[in-house]
């Protein structure tokens, strides 16, 4: 147990690194204003959060399987799946309410919608549709659902399992936000990934270290490869080859970052210990606070329209990344005042 300790706070920090990155695929945004230089810095941002940021659940679901291994759901499955439901279900339930009941406020009802309202309601709790992020939440209680079962699989045939499973999300079959049989096989491999790597984590660290060049490698291809594929898709049924080098990429990110933070184990990063310990109350609000709290406070022709920003595509696009910042720690700051207001209970809001 000393040792699991000792590795937690490493992979503790790697849930911070993992919702930095799913935030700034929702919320980076390219500028706004009319001429070529806007149109080159928007062109080159959506590059860039596509290339470098599509597909970052990988690495959510990724600590979603190593802490479920961590926190042996095994010898208490009542406890664990009442701990999923207080902060993860819960608050999913209420946010996509109150989402619900907002949009319907816009428009008029009668009594005759009421059917109509209570399906769209449930296909939306269903689908995760109150959000664009929301889909997570219903695939991952599947998921949870699931993972008592997982886990009492013998070892030998657990790791034979995974090792097969890992070739499954080569196949590119990723449905973006669409929960579906084909995003289970693309993303359920990498959670019994992330199960294999706590049982063998000192050895899977070791071998990432040793093979960094090559990790390294296969980034640089794959980042190069996406560049190249950008705006071209190439699919062969339900399989997309973005989507099978994006597993690739990931991945190879992943087990680069996982060694480096591992050589920081002693020391105290303050930033990642509060996006990691805020991370899903910043998942469920970080679209919240970025279109509806800073595009309202901050709007984005504040930013964009300064003589400095608008002088060119490259200021622009530095514009966009600070803008992109301030919204971020926006988010984080909203949700230590939520958890600091509403104490104990902002769990069942917010997920914190």
């Amino acid at each position: 147990m000393a040792n699991k300790r000792k590795f937690l706070r490493h992979i503790h920090y790697f849930r911070g690194f993992a919702i930095i990155n799913v935030m700034i695929v929702h919320i980076w945004n390219g500028p706004t204003g009319e001429g070529a230089a806007y149109t080159h810095a928007a062109d080159m941002i959506r590059l860039l959060q596509q290339v470098f940021f599509h597909d970052s659940t990988i690495y959510f679901i990724f600590v979603s399987g190593f802490l479920v291994e961590y926190l042996s759901a095994t010898k208490n499955p009542l406890g664990y799946y009442g701990k999923k439901i207080a902060n993860v279900i819960v608050p999913y339930l209420i946010m996509s309410t109150l989402w619900f009941l907002w949009e319907s406020s816009k428009i008029p009802q009668s009594t005759e919608d009421l059917p109509s309202l209570a399906g769209t309601y449930l296909s939306m709790l269903t689908y995760g549709k109150a959000q664009i992020q929301y889909w997570y939440i219903p695939f991952i209680a599947v998921v949870f659902l699931l993972s008592p079962l997982i886990l009492r699989i013998p070892d030998p045939a657990f790791n034979r399992i995974t090792l097969a499973a890992s070739i499954l999300p080569l196949l590119g079959t990723r449905t973006g936000t669409e929960i579906s049989a084909f995003q289970f096989i693309y993303l359920l491999p990498v959670y019994l990934q992330g199960i294999y790597v706590a049982r063998n984590h000192d050895r899977v660290i070791d071998l990432a270290k040793k093979h960094q060049p090559l990790l390294a490698f296969l980034a640089l291809a794959c980042t190069i490869a996406l560049m190249y594929l950008h705006g071209n898709s190439i699919s062969f049924g339900p399989t997309s080859l973005s989507e099978s080098i994006h597993y690739i990429h990931k991945s190879s990110i992943m087990f680069i970052v996982l060694p480096f933070l591992a050589s920081l184990e002693q020391k105290s990063i303050k930033a990642l210990d509060l996006f990691a310990r805020y991370s899903f109350a910043i998942f469920f609000t970080h679209i919240t606070v970025s279109m509806y709290l800073v595009w309202k406070i901050l709007p984005p022709e504040t930013i964009y329209s300064l003589p400095l920003i608008s002088a060119s595509s490259y200021t622009l696009i530095m514009g966009s990344i600070l803008y992109l910042f301030i919204k971020i720690f926006a988010t984080l700051f909203c949700c230590i005042a939520a958890k600091k207001v509403l104490g104990s209970t902002s769990r069942f809001l917010i997920g914190a």
